[in-house]
C-alpha cells in the first residue's frame, strides 16, 4: 500500500528524533529527505532541531529545488538533489555529523582496505569526497563525481563536513548512518591498538559473492 505524504513526513520526523537522541547530530545540524516521485522531494526545512521536528517543518520541493509547499528548505538541498539525479534507486538521504565520523571526515582517510564485512553488507562501501565550500555548487558537483566513480556505494564521507547515507527508505538511510558511526568507532579503537586486521583479497572475494546472493556454504566450499 502506498504511503501518504503525511506518513512520509512523519517518517522524517521520527528519523530526526532517532538521530538526535543517539547523538548523531546536534542543534539544528543535518537534514533528511525522501523522494516522493520523479519530480517531488520532501526535505527538512532550514533552521530546525531534528530532534524536535514537526510535519509542518518538512518542505516539498521539485527536482530543481523550487519550493512547492512549506518553508525554506535545508541549505544542503542541492546535495540531496544531486544524489537523486545520480541514483535512481535512492529513495531517501540522511545527512548528519556523527562525532567520530566527522573526526574521520576531518582527517586524510582512505577506505581502500576493509576490516569489517558489515561495511560492504550494510554501507555498500564508503566513498570520500574532496573538500568543498559548504552550500555552494561545489558540493553537489563533488557528490555527483564520487557517485559516478563509485556507483554501488551508498555511504559518502564529506571531507571536513560530515556524512551522507543513501537508502531505499528513510529507515534504511538512518540505520546506515548509525552503522557508519559504529564502524568508525571500532576502527578508531583498532587504529589506537595499532594492529588492524584487514580482509585480504580472497576474503573480500567471498564477501562480495555473498552480497551477490550466492549460497553461504558454497562460498566457503561447503561444510565437511
Amino acid at each position: 500500500m502506498c504511503k501518504t505524504e503525511m506518513q512520509h513526513k512523519e517518517e522524517i520526523v521520527e528519523a530526526g528524533r532517532f538521530l538526535y537522541d543517539k547523538g548523531l547530530l546536534v542543534g539544528t545540524d543535518g537534514n533528511i529527505s525522501i523522494r516522493l516521485s520523479e519530480q517531488e522531494v520532501l526535505i527538512t526545512a532550514s533552521g530546525f532541531c531534528k530532534g524536535r521536528l514537526t510535519p509542518e517543518q518538512v518542505t516539498k520541493v521539485d527536482m530543481e529545488g523550487h519550493v512547492l509547499e512549506g518553508r525554506k528548505p535545508a541549505r544542503d538541498i542541492r546535495m540531496h538533489l544531486a544524489v537523486y539525479r545520480e541514483c535512481e534507486e535512492a529513495k531517501a538521504v540522511v545527512h548528519a555529523h556523527p562525532p567520530v565520523t566527522t573526526g574521520y571526515a576531518m582527517s586524510e582517510v582512505s577506505f581502500a582496505k576493509t576490516a569489517l564485512p558489515e561495511v560492504l553488507f550494510a554501507l555498500k562501501g564508503i566513498a570520500v569526497t574532496e573538500y568543498t565550500t559548504p552550500t555552494t555548487i561545489e558540493v553537489p558537483r563533488e557528490v555527483s563525481r564520487v557517485m559516478t566513480e563509485n556507483p554501488k556505494c551508498r555511504t559518502i564521507l564529506l571531507a571536513n563536513h560530515g556524512a551522507l547515507t543513501i537508502g531505499s527508505d528513510v529507515s534504511e538511510a538512518f540505520y546506515m548512518m548509525e552503522t557508519l558511526e559504529m564502524f568508525l568507532k571500532a576502527n578508531l579503537v583498532s587504529t589506537l591498538l595499532g594492529n588492524t586486521r584487514y580482509l585480504d583479497e580472497a576474503q573480500m572475494e567471498k564477501v562480495n559473492r555473498l552480497i551477490k546472493g550466492e549460497d553461504p556454504d558454497s562460498v566457503i566450499g561447503g561444510i565437511r
